[in-house]
């Protein structure tokens, strides 16, 4: 009898589980203008981000079909990002490393350095939210091939090692030592998480694609532009 009223309770647990999100709210300070808030909402199936409104233009990450749909409203438009091949190699001098100033309970502060450069200075907790560190960590690696693309029409003397390690070579790297409280990069851009909630009512609204939008592919739009050069 009570092995059977356990496997009713992991059932009634799982449901419930799967109808919840976690809803995480971070203040972005880009270095020349305001700051603004980018809401996250993780579910076991979707990451969303916005700025903190339900009507606001968002970003879906679909994490079990690896796709990404950018959803613009006033050009009634969806811009899908595929996974890829990244095309970038890695330069003859190449090393990624990270500094850590101090460490207390499973958190981190540590400068994140791509050949001597400090990149990113970074407080992480390693225990934290585990999931949408993954999340995220996924998000990122999709993206590297669209990143390599751009990195790669940018001219030489505008290229960056940290943007390359960033966001093309080494795109979990940020995510190393857990998840991300604080960063300061170098740019002079900063993020600090602002609060967390899990536990949240899942609302599936939130992770539906407008039927009635336009969908345009980013593979298309590149392989376009390669044509017009």
């Amino acid at each position: 009898m009570r092995f059977w009223l356990a496997l009713i309770l992991s059932a009634c647990g799982a449901a419930a589980w799967a109808d919840t999100m976690v809803e995480v709210s971070f203040m972005d300070q880009p270095p020349d203008s305001g700051g603004y808030v980018t809401r996250m909402l993780v579910t076991d199936r979707y990451l969303r981000m916005d700025f903190g409104q339900d009507g606001d233009d968002f970003v879906l990450f679909d994490r079990k079909a690896q796709r990404v749909y950018n959803v613009t409203h006033d050009q009634r438009q969806i811009l899908l990002i595929e996974p890829g091949t990244v095309s970038v190699p890695k330069p003859e001098k190449w090393e990624v490393s990270e500094n850590v100033l101090t460490e207390d309970r499973g958190k981190r502060t540590y400068d994140l350095e791509v050949n001597g450069i400090r990149c990113s200075r970074i407080t992480a907790a390693d225990m934290l939210l585990p999931d949408v560190t993954q999340a995220l960590g996924d998000f990122y690696e999709l993206l590297s091939a669209t990143q390599a693309a751009t990195y790669l029409a940018t001219p030489v003397e505008m290229r960056n090692p940290c943007e390359l390690a960033r966001h093309i070579l080494e795109p979990r790297r940020w995510l190393k030592y857990g998840f991300p409280l604080y960063e300061a990069d170098g740019d002079g851009s900063v993020r600090r998480l602002l609060g967390y909630q899990t536990g949240v009512q899942e609302r599936p609204k939130l992770f539906a694609l407008p039927a009635s939008y336009r969908t345009i592919s980013m593979r298309d739009m590149q392989g376009l532009a390669g044509k017009q050069k």
